[in-house]
C-alpha cells in the first residue's frame, strides 16, 4: 500500500495533528486507513477523486487536511 504522512492544524487553531495514511486506488476511488498522532482511533473509509486532475497522494493529503480542519472526526479535535 502507498503511504502519505503529514501534519495539519485543526480549524480552531489547536496544536498540529500528525497523520499517517495507508491507501490504495481502485478505479476512481481511494480506500484508506488513517492513524493520528493524538492517539485517536484509526479511521478507515473511501472517497472518490478525479485522477485526471490530481494524483492519488495529493488527493489523500488534501482529504486529510480538509477533515482535520473541519474537525468532524472524533480523532481530530
Amino acid at each position: 500500500m502507498a503511504t502519505v504522512e503529514g501534519t495539519h492544524a485543526p480549524g480552531g487553531g489547536g496544536a498540529p495533528i500528525g497523520y499517517r495514511v495507508e491507501y490504495e486506488v481502485v478505479g476512481k476511488a481511494i480506500h484508506f486507513r488513517a492513524t493520528f498522532s493524538n492517539g485517536g482511533a484509526p479511521h478507515e473509509g473511501e472517497f472518490d477523486f478525479d485522477p485526471g486532475r490530481l494524483d492519488p497522494a495529493a488527493a489523500v493529503d488534501a482529504f486529510m487536511q480538509n477533515h482535520i480542519e473541519k474537525s468532524d472526526w472524533d480523532v481530530a479535535p
